[in-house]
């Protein structure tokens, strides 16, 4: 057996259900969109337009001044980010837990990497 088959099969039987999770979020989000690389969240720079994919480890709807802004951290494995929909109270679909993929622009104006209203795309169950 070829050493690098040999590797990927003891990585994905030594995996945990989240980075399996996450590993094939990746997969399905290559083969429905081709040649749109997805960006290690700890890999993203400020300013940097990029495309993520992550499961919803928590989710707060927060008053941003006058309007409401839902707020989720989403996590890949290699770190997290905060995602916010301004004027938002709840996304349907959009709860903790979820993997979804999202496009934006990472803004670090506060001390936590966060994208305004990006796009997103729910991910399969």
């Amino acid at each position: 057996m070829d050493a690098s088959v040999l590797g990927r099969t003891l990585r994905r039987l030594t995996e945990s259900g989240s980075e399996r999770a996450l590993r094939e979020s990746r997969i399905d989000h290559e083969r429905r969109h081709p040649g749109e690389e997805l960006t290690p969240i700890d890999t993203c720079c400020p300013g940097q337009q990029v495309t993520v994919t992550g499961t919803i480890s928590t989710l707060e709807v927060r008053p941003e001044g006058s309007a409401p802004a839902l707020e989720v951290s989403l996590n890949d494995g290699s770190g997290r980010l905060f995602v916010v929909w301004l004027g938002r109270r709840r996304i349907p679909g959009v709860y903790e837990g979820r993997r979804l993929v999202v496009h934006g622009r990472l803004n670090c104006v506060t001390e936590h990497p966060t994208i305004y209203n990006p796009r997103y795309e729910l991910l399969p169950e």
